[in-house]
């Protein structure tokens, strides 16, 4: 039967609904309905993440219709479903099953022989329907190679998300073992997808930086770093006493003291998820194992020996070692549960005040600390990958090794034997979780790809907008709490203005002070002196705007400039976290400089370098481009360097949101008080130098565009606005409201 699909060629005549996405997943049993997550070794967290972000979508006006492309396969004792080949999931989303050349299941390492008869078979669909995507989105590698040769054949972009990367896993491989041929196969298929693909989305940040900087085609500027969602309501809702119960007694029938702390862990039973070391911290803890449980879900299962062979290697292994400690009676490993029992597990966990524990030797992401910490249950997890993120976000738990036996059964006791230390972690989990939904997610997505929508990223409740005041943060914004107030009040009444704030400071730390100071949120937050864009949602919560860090990748050669002027005398490094990506920092101190070779880049006479003295900026430009490395230098504070993306910097980040809004340049304005305020206040239609600023702003001094504030800080600030709305220059008062006798 020929299922409905609402978009056909792009021929929809509404253009705000006419966006056919196909998803092309071959791994594991994918099927309309409850997924029997862990049924095999590849149906996991990939499954999930594609059908709730399928559902996502699903819910955005530009979305008409998704197709998700799978494999059939012929296989009773897995379900019947898997040999259909089309189901509908929804009257928005429908899958496609293909047969290859083996009509039996195939684990990942073997679908590589299925590829040509998959691609050759959708393609010859795909004509006879006349379907032609506007995106085709790849999961893993395999699906990758199919969405090449469709790019190659009916010229369809497509995106990638590698999920689990063949590197990664060969990184942690004992040191003398070779790769073997599958894992060889897998690489050299992600290299070749990542080559070709129009963007790549990861999950976190050293999947983005770290994981995939380990490939040879490796570009950053296709990188798309869009965290995945979690359904956080599920696992907040008490769970139905008859599920409840099943929970219950089924763990109760392995523990002598069920009413313990539990060390609760939800993983696959492959190997890379190291529940192993779990067993053994467990065992070889003598605290933990005399006031605590253990709780393994790893997976459904008939029996040991009908799984296929890493799943059979992980659980023998985990019988093993449960009988060398002796663990009978402590230790909880059920065969089976299904995915409504899941919050019914975390909330069994909660109320003993346990622990989720994840020692994976690599996680992309993460979602069960999601699920965790939605539940309000601290978590144990391993800092290698997605998890530095999240805990980095949701503060909800302590990261270990996951080779250090001992860091792992330490942090877990730590944890069930401190009241005050399980509270506050547990709070701070369900407090700062909600940044991870679906559908922050998908609107990204959505933007990301650049969709027949408009391109302006404007934040849940802005309003229709016709001006902008950007300002700097610390010394202009910040500084005077009464002048905060009042600004404050100002911008309350003036919501046609796009309300900016553009600061050197990274994203933790501006948002830190932001909060310190009880400042009014700005729509958008530039950080690292311009080189990031953030929108802050209603609750302050902030979104990356990608598509900034796309446009500054272009020529920008951050290694190079490190390398070059590390070995300049007159520059300290600053801090690592005050780096990214697209900001290299330094101190600047008094010392010779002259010492240096011409081959070092460096050819000058010998000079003390004065704090307070702009030539190392000019040294440093010369320095820089004497090797031909295109970059802006902006000195502030006196003592502070900071090197940027050429098309960096607070000027060009305001710019690139006033096209966004489309806002007349002659509607900007802006306030600083420091060296790394110029190029915004030059770029501004209207500036305000308030009464505190530094002398570095004195060669401004001139400028007829600028007004000089007689008072500091935000009271300066505003003491500006006033004094452009009397002169009629920038702001229409609006609403009969008289601004100077509101605010005084």
């Amino acid at each position: 039967m020929e299922m409905p699909i609402a978009h056909v060629n792009g021929k929809d005549n509404n253009p705000t609904q006419s966006v056919l996405i196909m998803h092309i997943a071959l791994q594991g049993c994918l099927k309309a309905g409850s997924i029997p997550y862990g049924l095999t070794a590849d149906t996991g967290g990939h499954i999930r993440y594609l059908l709730e972000l399928v559902e996502a979508l699903s819910d955005r006006p530009e979305i008409s219709h998704q197709i998700i492309v799978t494999r059939a396969f012929d296989a009773p004792h897995l379900g019947e479903a898997y040999n259909r080949l089309e189901e509908q999931i929804s009257d928005k989303v429908t899958l496609w099953r293909f047969r290859g050349y083996s009509s039996a299941y195939l684990p990942k390492e073997e679908i590589w022989k299925e590829l040509p008869h998959l691609t050759d078979s959708l393609l010859r669909k795909m004509q006879q329907r006349n379907i032609k995507p506007n995106l085709i989105h790849a999961h893993y590698a395999d699906a990758g190679v199919v969405a090449m040769r469709l790019k190659a054949a009916l010229a369809i972009p497509y995106v990638f998300t590698g999920h689990s990367l063949g590197a990664t896993k060969a990184q942690h491989r004992p040191a003398n073992s070779a790769l073997g041929n599958d894992l060889k196969r897998r690489i050299r298929y992600e290299e070749i997808t990542i080559k070709h693909a129009d963007s790549v989305i990861a999950s976190s940040e050293h999947e983005a930086q770290v994981q995939y900087g380990m490939y040879r085609y490796h570009d950053a500027s296709k990188i798309l770093l869009n965290p995945p969602g979690c359904k956080l309501g599920i696992i907040r809702l008490n769970a139905s006493k008859t599920v409840g119960g099943q929970v219950d007694s089924e763990l109760k029938r392995f523990l002598k003291e069920p009413n313990r702390p539990c060390l609760l862990a939800i993983a696959r039973p492959v190997e890379k998820k190291n529940l192993c070391a779990l067993v053994r911290a467990y065992g070889e803890h003598p605290k933990l194992r005399y006031n605590a449980n253990l709780v393994i879900y790893a997976g459904t299962r008939i029996g040991i020996e009908s799984g296929e062979p890493e799943a059979c290697r992980v659980w023998t292994q985990l019988l093993q070692l449960i009988d060398d400690y002796d663990l009978y009676g402590y230790v909880a490993y059920p065969k089976y549960h299904t995915l409504d029992q899941i919050p019914a597990i975390y909330q069994w966990a909660v109320k003993r005040q346990g622990v989720f524990v994840n020692p994976a030797l690599n996680e992309p992401f993460g979602l069960t600390l999601l699920e965790a910490a939605a539940a309000g249950l601290p978590v144990v997890t391993t800092r290698e990958g997605g998890p530095v993120d999240i805990l980095g976000r949701c503060g909800h738990g302590l990261l270990v090794s996951p080779t250090d036996i001992q860091a792992i059964g330490d942090a877990c006791r730590r944890l069930i034997s401190s009241d005050l230390e399980w509270q506050r972690y547990s709070s701070r989990g369900y407090r700062n979780v909600d940044y991870y939904t679906w559908s922050r997610h998908a609107e990204q997505y959505v933007s990301d790809m650049r969709f027949p929508i408009s391109e302006c990223p404007a934040a849940p409740g802005i309003r229709q907008v016709s001006q902008i005041l950007a300002t700097d943060m610390d010394g202009t914004l910040l500084g005077d709490k009464v002048g905060l107030t009042r600004l404050a009040a100002w911008l309350a009444l003036n919501r046609q203005c796009l309300f900016i704030v553009a600061t050197g400071r990274s994203l933790t730390a501006a948002l830190s002070e932001l909060t310190a100071w009880a400042s009014p949120l700005p729509d958008f937050l530039i950080t690292d002196v311009g080189s990031a864009i953030y929108r802050l949602d209603p609750r302050g919560q902030p979104q990356l705007i990608t598509s900034w860090h796309r446009r500054l990748s272009k020529g920008w050669r951050r290694a190079e400039c490190e390398r070059l002027l590390c070995r300049h005398p007159g520059l300290v490094p600053q801090p690592q976290d005050t780096q990214s990506d697209y900001k290299l920092s330094f101190f600047t101190r008094n010392t010779q400089t002259s010492t240096l070779a011409a081959t070092n880049g460096f050819n000058h006479t010998r000079r003390p370098v004065a704090w307070h003295d702009e030539t190392i900026k000019e040294e440093v430009e010369q320095a820089l481009a004497s090797v031909g490395l295109a970059a802006r230098v902006v000195y502030s504070h006196g003592n502070l360097l900071d090197i940027l993306p050429e098309s960096s910097g607070k000027a060009h980040a305001v710019d690139f949101l006033r096209e966004r809004f489309n806002i007349d340049r002659d509607e900007i304005i802006a306030a600083g008080d420091s060296g790394n305020d110029i190029d915004l206040l030059q770029y501004a239609a209207h500036g305000i130098v308030v009464a505190n600023h530094s002398s570095e702003l004195k060669r401004l001094q001139h400028s007829s565009s600028l007004y000089w504030a007689k008072t500091e800080y935000a009271a300066g600030v505003l003491e500006g606005l006033q004094r452009l709305e009397i002169r009629g220059k920038w702001i229409e008062a609006g609403d009969g409201h008289d601004f100077t006798k509101i605010l005084g």
